[in-house]
C-alpha cells in the first residue's frame, strides 16, 4: 500500500490521516487542530488495495499527492500566522532571524538550506545587526559592491564571480520570501535596474564526451552502486536528489518501452522518462528488502568524493561532479539530433531557456572544430 510520509513539522496543526472504507479502500484526509478542536478536510483520494504493481504505482503516487496538499496547507497556515504579526514588529525584525525563519520553513519541505546558511553569515559579515526595515534599493546596490570589491573568501581572497552571483541573487530570493511572509510590505529588489544588478558570468557546463563515458564504464570503481547510479543518470539525466529517491515501483512497461515516473523533488514536477538499455543496463540487481533501487549510496558529499577518486584513475581531468552526469545526458541529446522542445521535456526543463544551454555547447563544440581546420590549412 502507499506509503504516507510523516510529517516533519513538530506540533502541526494538521495531519494526514486514513480511513478505512467498507469497500476496501483507504480514503485520504486532513486533520486540522485549533484550539483543541478538530475539523476535517476529504481530500477525494483513495488508496486501492494492492493487487498489482500497476495499482501499488498509484498509490505511491496519490500517497506523494496528499503530501503535498498538507505542505500547501501548513504554507498557508505560516503565512497566516505572519500576517497576525504588526507591520511594525515586523519590519523590526533582524534580517538574520527572519532568514532562520526561512531556513526551517524550507526545511519543513525538505528543501536544502546550505547556500541559505552561507549568504546569512556573508550578510553579516556585510551589515551586523540589519533589521528587515533597514533594506531598501541602497542596501542592495552597496551589497553588490561589496560582493564584487571587498568581499573576501575563506581563502583571503576576493570572491570568484560566479560565487559574488550566486551570493547577491539569494538576497532576491530572500527578499522575495520575506515579502509572501509579510515581513516586509515592499521588495525594494524590483526597484533595481539590471545594471544594479551582479550579473551570472558566462560558462560552459562540464559534461563527459561519449569517449570518456566508455573509458568510466571500463574503470573500476571503488564503490560499484556509485558507479552504476552516475552512468545510470548519464543516460537518463536524473538528478542526484531523484536518483537517491527513486523507487523500483517508479519503473514501469509500455508497449515495449521502459519508463521512469517519478516527480522530480526540485521542481515537484512529474515527468515519464523513456529508459534506453544503456541506463537499464547499470540499475543494480533488484533488493527486496529496499523499495530504493539505488538506496545503498552515501552521502551527497561522499558520493562526490568517490566519483573524484573514480574519474582520477580513470584519467579524465576536470572538476566531475555528480551534476556532470546530467550535463552528459543534455549534451547527448543535441549531439543526437532531438530538438529542444523533446529535450526539454525529456530532462522536465519547464523553461526552454535551460535547454538552449547544451544546443549552445554543441555550437561552441563545432566552431571549434571549424577553426581547428582553419588553423591546420
Amino acid at each position: 500500500m502507499g506509503r504516507l510520509k510523516k510529517s516533519k513539522v513538530d506540533k502541526s496543526p494538521f495531519k494526514l490521516r486514513q480511513r478505512q472504507l467498507a469497500d476496501g479502500r483507504i480514503s485520504l484526509f486532513i486533520d486540522h487542530i485549533h484550539d483543541g478542536k478538530h475539523s476535517y478536510e476529504f481530500l477525494k483520494l483513495y488508496l486501492q488495495p494492492e493487487t498489482s504493481e500497476k495499482i501499488r504505482r498509484e498509490n505511491n503516487r496519490t500517497a506523494r499527492l496528499a503530501d503535498d496538499i498538507l505542505k500547501k496547507r501548513m504554507e498557508a497556515y505560516i503565512e497566516k500566522e505572519a500576517d497576525k504579526l504588526s507591520e511594525s514588529s515586523l519590519t523590526e525584525t533582524p534580517l538574520s532571524d527572519f532568514i532562520d525563519v526561512l531556513i526551517a520553513e524550507k526545511e519543513r519541505k525538505n528543501h536544502r538550506t546550505k547556500q541559505f546558511v552561507t549568504v546569512k553569515g556573508n550578510l553579516q559579515m556585510f551589515r551586523p545587526d540589519t533589521r528587515m526595515c533597514d533594506i531598501d534599493k541602497g542596501y542592495c546596490i552597496d551589497y553588490a559592491d561589496w560582493l564584487k570589491h571587498t568581499c573576501i573568501s575563506r581563502l583571503g581572497k576576493p570572491l570568484a564571480p560566479q560565487t559574488a552571483f550566486n551570493y547577491f541573487w539569494h538576497l532576491g530570493i530572500i527578499l522575495s520570501n520575506a515579502l509572501r511572509m509579510g515581513y516586509i510590505r515592499h521588495n525594494p529588489w524590483c526597484r533595481l535596474d539590471s545594471g544594479d544588478k551582479i550579473r551570472e558570468p558566462e560558462r560552459l557546463h562540464r559534461f563527459l564526451t561519449l569517449d570518456e563515458v566508455r573509458i568510466l564504464e571500463e574503470t573500476p570503481c571503488r564503490h560499484e552502486l556509485v558507479k552504476r547510479a552516475f552512468l545510470f543518470s548519464c543516460f537518463c539525466g536524473l538528478r542526484i536528489s531523484d536518483v537517491l529517491n527513486i523507487r523500483w515501483s517508479d519503473i514501469c512497461s509500455n508497449n515495449g518501452l521502459t519508463y521512469a515516473s517519478i516527480i522530480m523533488k526540485k521542481t515537484s514536477r512529474p515527468i515519464s522518462i523513456p529508459l534506453t538499455s544503456k541506463a537499464l543496463h547499470w540499475l543494480p540487481e533488484k533488493n527486496d528488502d529496499s523499495p530504493k533501487i539505488f538506496g545503498g549510496l552515501p552521502s551527497e558529499t561522499q558520493i562526490n568524493k568517490h566519483l573524484k577518486k573514480w574519474v582520477s584513475e580513470a584519467g579524465i581531468s576536470g572538476n566531475i561532479h555528480y551534476h556532470v552526469s546530467r550535463h552528459t545526458y543534455g549534451t547527448m541529446l543535441m549531439t543526437a539530433g532531438v530538438d529542444l522542445y523533446t529535450a526539454s521535456k525529456l530532462m522536465g526543463h519547464s523553461d526552454i531557456r535551460a535547454t538552449q544551454v547544451y544546443s549552445q555547447i554543441i555550437d561552441k563544440k563545432k566552431q571549434e572544430a571549424v577553426s581547428l581546420i582553419d588553423n591546420v590549412f
